[in-house]
């Protein structure tokens, strides 16, 4: 078997190339503010509902929440039932206002939700709050109401 003068010089390159990666790979990637977390936050809410995705959506939810009539456990049990009453669900949440303080924020939202009914209804338009609290570096859900129709 002969090896070719260039099996080295390639093999270098190939370790070369491969530091290279793994350096990137490892290089510290730009933090995100807490602005752009809690906004992060929001989208993967409304991608979680729409693809009727529990788990994710409870990712997003601290396991001490409470509204003053939801917990952690009923809004479970709420969104389960809508998931099944409901084919499809479709959001547009736009944020109106988000204030942050230290390790907590409220966020104040307009959220459009259109419903899989049958008649078709008009989309339902709800004016929310959301209060978040950062948690082991982690913003959560931990309080939510707002304006509902009836």
């Amino acid at each position: 078997m002969t090896i070719s003068r260039r099996g080295p010089a390639v093999l270098a390159a190939i370790v070369l190339l491969a530091g290279i990666v793994v350096g990137v790979w490892w290089l510290p990637r730009p933090q995100l503010s807490d602005e752009q977390k809690i906004k992060q936050l929001l989208v993967q809410a409304e991608q979680a509902v729409e693809a009727k995705d529990l788990g994710g959506l409870l990712g997003l939810i601290a396991s001490d929440y409470d509204d003053g009539i939801y917990d952690r456990r009923e809004l479970r049990r709420q969104a389960l039932a809508g998931f099944r009453e409901f084919r499809t669900i479709r959001v547009t949440p736009v944020l109106r206002d988000l204030q942050i303080t230290a390790d907590t924020a409220r966020a104040t939202l307009e959220v459009d939700v259109w419903l899989d009914t049958s008649p078709a209804e008009p989309p339902l338009h709800l004016s929310l709050w959301v209060e978040l609290e950062k948690q082991e570096n982690r913003w959560l859900v931990t309080s939510a109401g707002g304006d509902w129709p009836d």
